[in-house]
């Protein structure tokens, strides 16, 4: 009799749980239309806020995406020159900092 009821406990779950997958991907569905509808909304509000169509606009961010880029790869480098500096840059900078005399030896 025990036996009985864990069966049909563990088929009202199975029930339950296959009611619930069917409601989260029901969900899911809708959320990603709400989604694509929000995504389409924002493009069409930067379009009209900037004065472009859909195409230039994506023109624009992507030029300005790659400008960004250039800029990150630039400061990277110039890291990387700093970290790479010669001993003849240090020495240098030793000789502007260094005190100097202000008499002459003679000839």
């Amino acid at each position: 009799m025990a036996t009985t009821s864990i069966a049909d406990k563990l088929a009202k779950l199975e029930k339950k749980i296959a009611k619930r997958e069917k409601a989260i991907a029901d969900e899911t569905k809708e959320l990603d239309k709400d989604r694509a509808e929000y995504n389409k909304l924002y493009i069409m509000f930067l379009s009209d806020k900037f004065k472009l169509s859909g195409k230039d606009l994506f023109s624009v961010i992507e030029r300005e995406h790659e400008q960004l880029e250039k800029l990150r790869e630039g400061e990277q480098s110039d890291d990387d020159a700093d970290s790479n500096s010669s001993v003849t840059d240090d020495e240098e900078k030793q000789d502007d900092t260094a005190v100097k005399p202000s008499y002459a030896f003679p000839n």
